[in-house]
């Protein structure tokens, strides 16, 4: 199995919608449909893990969002493509695990599609 550059363990994807917003949280969980379509073999054996579709602000995330996860290098070549063309005006924020902390991992060492959101990086 291949690694990540520079002791990347795995890649986080969070995607942003404004609540209040019926056409931001419809397309959010649209996405997410498709990414369940789409990648549902990766999903299937384990390659991808998507998690629930928050209506609630949760952690650093200050506004509602859903995540996915994964830890192959073979898997970022598909995904990061994926929400580069489909994210439409939604925010992605795109960040790797390290032993450099959450904190880093979420600000210095992140990826953006669409505009950056400002995380409350006091829970980090």
């Amino acid at each position: 199995m291949s690694q990540f550059y520079g002791g990347i363990k795995s890649y986080d994807v969070h995607t942003y919608w404004n609540n209040n917003n019926t056409q931001q949280r419809e397309f959010a969980y649209n996405l997410r449909e498709k990414v369940l379509k789409e990648f549902a073999s990766e999903i299937e054996n384990g390659d991808i893990r998507v998690y629930k579709f928050w209506d609630k602000p949760i952690g650093p995330h200050p506004i509602n969002m859903w995540e996915l996860d994964f830890k192959k290098p073979e898997i970022f070549v598909k995904v990061v493509p994926f929400f580069q063309l489909n994210h439409g005006k939604l925010s992605v924020l795109i960040h790797p695990r390290t032993d450099q902390g959450d904190l880093k991992d979420h600000t210095d060492n992140a990826l953006w599609l669409g505009h950056k959101v400002r995380l409350d990086t006091s829970t980090l």
